[in-house]
């Protein structure tokens, strides 16, 4: 795992220990820094196991996917954490792990509701108002086809190439390991493994889209609790016990087609 953060267990973190401050960047646009009390030290936390769909940790990351970039200095690794279930059991630390992030946010957003003016160029909002501007961490999934609401997920992303603090950039790659943290050589994260991650508050970023705000989070680590293909597979589908058929057969696995055999029309 990474030593360069010290990353804490997420269900140590408070949003009360957070602490809030208002600065400039270079050309004179409003910034919030967001550190932990009384460490004064960035966020960064190791998270629940969780179910991922659309992991993008390996080789190149984002580069050469559909929605990806045409420019391979800036590709991004991702990785989704979603409320799925786990061999068909609700994951029974997603509610907590959901609602202490949902708290930082609303942290956040009491800070920027106070602060409007400077931060977003507006006053007199009210905090709904403030909080339809609010990019959230804990984000709803859709059925794309009937609209219906089908789970949560937190997403994390890094870019692949980082500054090196003299004008250049150099590559690094996203670190996987095993359910107790051994670095696995090669390893790959595929969709529907169930995985941990250590996350950190990369920027908490203003402006975005007009007045759009939120918090970026940024993985180094990935550790593979359970493979998809390792998990408790079905034995019985009950659902095809309601009926009972005269011609039903015993059933039986197909032969293997010998080398070099083909189907004629």
């Amino acid at each position: 795992m990474s030593t360069r953060r010290d990353y804490t267990a997420w269900d140590k973190i408070s949003a009360n220990d957070l602490a809030f401050s208002l600065g400039q960047d270079r050309s004179g646009k409003p910034t919030i820094c967001m550190l932990r009390t009384p460490s004064m030290k960035e966020v960064s936390m190791v998270t629940p196991a969780c179910v991922t769909n659309w992991p993008r940790v390996n080789g190149d990351g984002n580069y050469g996917t559909m929605f990806g970039p045409a420019d391979p200095t800036k590709a991004k690794f991702s990785i989704d954490l979603t409320d799925a279930q786990i061999n068909g059991v609700d994951n029974q630390f997603y509610a907590a792990f959901s609602a202490m992030m949902t708290s930082i946010d609303d942290k956040l957003l009491d800070f920027v509701h106070g602060e409007q003016l400077k931060i977003l160029g507006r006053k007199n909002l009210s905090r709904e108002e403030v909080k339809m501007l609010q990019i959230r961490t804990v984000r709803p999934k859709y059925d794309k086809m009937s609209g219906t609401l089908i789970g949560h997920t937190v997403n994390a992303s890094s870019a692949k190439y980082a500054y090196d603090g003299m004008g250049g950039k150099f590559e690094r790659a996203i670190t996987i390991c095993d359910a107790n943290g051994a670095v696995v050589p090669n390893g790959v994260v595929s969709p529907g493994d169930v995985v941990s991650a250590t996350i950190y508050a990369n920027q908490v970023y203003t402006g975005v889209g007009g007045d759009k705000f939120g918090i970026h989070w940024s993985f180094e680590d990935v550790a593979v609790i359970c493979q998809r293909a390792k998990l408790e597979a079905k034995t019985n589908v009950s659902a095809f016990g309601t009926f009972t058929y005269d011609f039903a057969k015993a059933y039986e696995q197909p032969a293997a087609l010998q080398c070099g055999e083909q189907f004629s029309e």
